[in-house]
């Protein structure tokens, strides 16, 4: 066997030997995707993940039925991310997508309303009253068990403290249909309310909601409304109603109801509205002599006119009319017009005649039980002549026989 075949046959038993031992570079290998473990902290809107030695985060994200979707940029070891106050009783969704070595990846998470459908508080409802009070009341889900039991919590968004309900409305051992508290004037802007339920027999969903507290309040009417009358107007002013956060007054609104009493003609009911100002004034203009009104007031925020409570009804009117000068002058035109019907009556039914002055202006002034000589004319033709004649006495002789 020469050289030649030598070689031929040491190629042909290397060449199998290397394709062997070199590596399948083209093919895929599979590798097991990393878990950032994402968990949600639905009281704290809290979304949290595992971050290792390699993971660099990218950004977080939710997408409620409310909202919409809300992204948020992250630092780069960062591992949490927070979110602004949504509702949730609808569902949401969440993401987050971070860098591991070389790969980068997004993991999701659905955050669903557990228990049965309409077994959640409905009809909601809250309203702050008397700057310090809240009311708030629900009904019991239509798909609720007899045993349900609702409980409220509430979480001021500006500080974060949160608070339950501390006196539940509804009857011992029944379910829970309402809270009332105080302490409202603490609250900021905006609060989060969360009704949950529990039952032994079922699965009961939460409700809840952010409100707005300028739009669940309700202002007490104004303090101190006084009346200052004179002969041409009236002057009503008033003292601006506490408010739970301060309010400037050309940011409130007033409501005047002015009613003359006893009387039911439309043109006697009058509404004024009156916008704040640098003082809380309005005349009335209504000269004397002026009936009997009285005037109630309410107020509200200028932006939303949610009307609170009428104030209890002030009159005015009664009586004033009746004093001072006008009464002086009443008194005096009334003791004259009654002089005539007196001496009327006086002489009408007492009979004795009361001397009058003769009237030496009036023409007539003689002919009073007087004879009027120039009545008698003499006859015609007879002129200033007249005819006498002579009676004399004749005695009657007696004749003697």
């Amino acid at each position: 066997m020469g050289p030649l075949v030598s070689a031929a046959l040491v190629l042909t038993l290397l060449v199998p030997a290397l394709l062997l031992t070199q590596e399948p570079r083209d093919l895929p290998t599979m590798e097991r995707v990393p878990s950032l473990s994402v968990r949600f902290d639905p009281w704290r809107m809290n979304l949290t993940w595992d971050c290792g030695e390699n993971t660099t985060s990218v950004q977080c994200g939710m997408t409620t039925r409310r909202k919409g979707p809300v992204t948020m940029r992250l630092k780069e070891n960062q591992c949490h991310c927070t979110f602004p106050r949504a509702v949730l009783r609808g569902g949401a969704n969440f993401t987050v997508t971070a860098t591991i070595g070389p790969r980068q990846v997004t993991e999701r998470l659905s955050y669903s309303n557990p228990g049965g459908q309409g077994t959640a508080a409905q009809n909601v409802s809250c309203l702050i009253y008397k700057a310090d009070f809240m009311n708030c009341t629900w009904d019991k889900g239509p798909a609720a068990p007899d045993n349900v039991q609702y409980s409220l919590h509430i979480r001021d968004l500006r500080s974060g403290s949160k608070r339950e309900c501390p006196r539940y409305l509804g009857d011992a051992g029944t379910t829970h249909v309402g809270c009332h508290l105080q302490g409202a004037s603490a609250f900021g802007s905006e609060i989060y309310v969360l009704v949950n339920g529990t039952s032994p027999s079922a699965g009961i969903q939460f409700f809840d909601d952010t409100l707005m507290l300028k739009k669940i309040e309700i202002y007490d009417p104004p303090d101190n409304i006084t009346i200052e009358c004179n002969a041409s107007h009236c002057v009503l002013q008033w003292d601006t109603p506490r408010i739970r956060v301060f309010l400037s007054n050309w940011e409130l609104q007033y409501q005047l109801d002015i009613q003359r009493q006893n009387s039911m003609q439309p043109s006697d009911h009058q509404l004024v509205d009156i916008s704040g100002g640098w003082r809380n004034t309005y005349v009335f203009q209504k000269p004397l002599p002026r009936a009997n009104h009285a005037v109630r007031m309410r107020a509200a925020d200028s932006r939303l006119l949610q009307w609170g409570p009428w104030s209890q009804p002030v009159e005015f009117g009664s009586g004033e009319w009746l004093s001072g000068a006008f009464f002086i002058s009443m008194v005096i035109l009334g003791t004259l017009a009654c002089v005539p019907i007196f001496l009327f009556l006086f002489n009408r039914f007492v009979g004795v005649p009361i001397p009058r002055v003769k009237d030496k202006v009036n023409n007539d002034y003689l002919t009073d039980d007087e004879i009027i000589w120039e009545k008698f004319t003499p006859d015609t033709g007879k002129g200033d002549h007249e005819e006498v004649f002579h009676v004399e006495e004749i005695e009657e002789s007696t004749a003697k026989v």
